[in-house]
C-alpha cells in the first residue's frame, strides 16, 4: 500500500500526470475524484491523508464529510475564501496553500489588462475590422507618463504589478492598510478613497474577506474619475459587481479589465456581460505552464511536508484555521 493518498477534485485539473512523475519516488498515490457532494466526499475520501482542490469550495458541510483519516486540505492556489477554515481547524485538519507560485504571472495579467484597456485594443480591433481610417472614434488616449495608475493592496502580487506600473506611468500609488513603507516607486496614499480620486487606473490585489468583500462599490465608484479604469486579477467578490456594470452603462467610470467574476462562469443574463468597455478573461491571469506545474507540485510538497509534521518548504505555513495568512 502507498505510505499516502491523496484525494484531488475531479475539476481541479484534467489528470494527476504532474503530481504522480513528481512524486515517483516517494510511494504516494494521487487520484482524481468527484467531490461535490457530502456522499461523493465521503466515499472519495475513504482512507485517503489529504484533499487537493483550486476551483471547488469546502464549506463546513463538505469538511464534516471527511474520513476521519483526511488531516490536511491543499489548495492549489493562493485564496482561501472557499475554503471554511474554522471547520476545518474544527476537525483538527491542517490547509496549505501555494501564495507565491504564479507572482509574476497574475502580475503581468493584470498589467496586460490595463494596457489593452488605457490603449483601447478591443475597440480598435473592432474598428479596423469596420472601418480602418475612422481611428478618430477611439481617441482621446492619454500618454501613461501623464497618468496615475493605483494598486489597491501591496502583497507580493501588488508589489510585483506595482514595479511593471512604474516606469511607464508618471505616478504610482499605492494603499494597504498593512503596509506602512511604500515599495520603491510608489507612494502611499492616506486612504482608499484618495487614492480612488486621483487614479486614472485602479488595479486590486487583495484577498477576500468579510472586511475586502464588495470594497469597490457603487460610493467608491463615484469617487473615480469618470475616464478611470479598473482592474481586478484577485476575487470577483472585491467589486460590487451589479454596481460596476451600471456605472459603466452610465459612464461613471470608462472601462474594466476582469479576469474574476463573483460567479464564475458567468450566468447568461449576468449584467457585467453586456456592461460597455469590459474586457474579460476567464480567471486565466495565474496561468503559464511553469506556474501549473509550480502549483501542482508545490501543493504536493507541502501536503506531504504536513503529514510528516516538518516544516514546510519556502517558509509556508500551514494554517490551523485562525492563522495568518503568510
Amino acid at each position: 500500500m502507498p505510505r499516502h493518498k491523496l484525494v484531488m477534485a475531479a475539476r481541479t485539473f484534467a489528470d494527476v500526470e504532474i503530481e504522480r512523475e513528481h512524486l515517483r519516488d516517494d510511494d504516494v498515490e494521487v487520484v482524481l475524484a468527484p467531490l461535490e457532494t457530502p456522499a461523493e466526499i465521503a466515499a472519495a475520501t475513504a482512507g485517503a491523508d489529504g484533499v487537493i482542490v483550486t476551483v471547488d469550495p469546502l464549506p463546513a458541510a463538505s469538511i464534516a464529510a471527511f474520513a476521519p483519516t483526511v488531516r490536511v486540505i491543499g489548495r492549489a492556489g493562493i485564496g482561501l475564501d472557499a475554503i471554511d477554515l474554522d471547520a476545518a481547524a474544527g476537525r483538527g485538519v491542517g490547509v496549505v496553500h501555494v501564495p507565491d507560485y504564479a507572482t509574476e504571472e497574475v502580475a503581468t495579467h493584470a498589467f496586460a489588462l490595463i494596457l489593452a484597456l488605457q490603449r483601447r485594443l478591443l475597440a480598435g480591433d473592432a474598428l479596423a475590422r469596420r472601418d480602418y481610417g475612422a481611428w478618430r472614434e477611439l481617441t482621446p488616449v492619454a500618454p501613461l507618463s501623464e497618468q496615475t495608475a493605483a494598486v489597491v493592496g501591496l502583497g507580493r502580487i501588488g508589489r510585483a504589478t506595482a514595479a511593471l506600473l512604474a516606469p511607464l506611468f508618471g505616478r504610482v500609488l499605492g494603499y494597504d492598510p498593512l503596509v506602512t513603507e511604500a515599495p520603491e516607486g510608489v507612494e502611499l496614499a492616506g486612504s482608499l478613497d484618495a487614492l480612488l480620486a486621483a487614479a486614472d487606473v485602479v488595479t486590486l490585489h487583495l484577498p477576500l474577506t468579510p472586511e475586502t468583500t464588495a470594497l469597490i462599490d457603487a460610493p467608491q465608484l463615484r469617487v473615480m474619475k469618470r475616464g478611470a479604469l479598473l482592474v481586478n486579477v484577485s476575487r470577483g467578490g472585491l467589486i460590487d459587481q451589479p454596481a460596476l456594470a451600471r456605472a459603466l452603462h452610465d459612464g461613471e467610470i470608462a472601462g474594466a479589465g476582469l479576469d474574476v467574476l463573483v460567479a464564475e462562469p458567468p450566468a447568461a443574463g449576468d449584467p457585467i456581460l453586456s456592461a460597455p468597455n469590459v474586457l474579460l478573461s476567464p480567471h486565466f491571469g495565474w496561468y503559464s505552464t511553469a506556474a501549473e506545474r509550480r502549483a501542482r507540485t508545490m501543493t504536493v510538497d507541502a501536503m506531504l511536508d504536513y503529514l510528516a509534521g516538518g516544516e514546510l518548504r519556502g517558509g509556508r505555513v500551514a494554517l490551523d484555521g485562525r492563522s495568518a495568512v503568510s
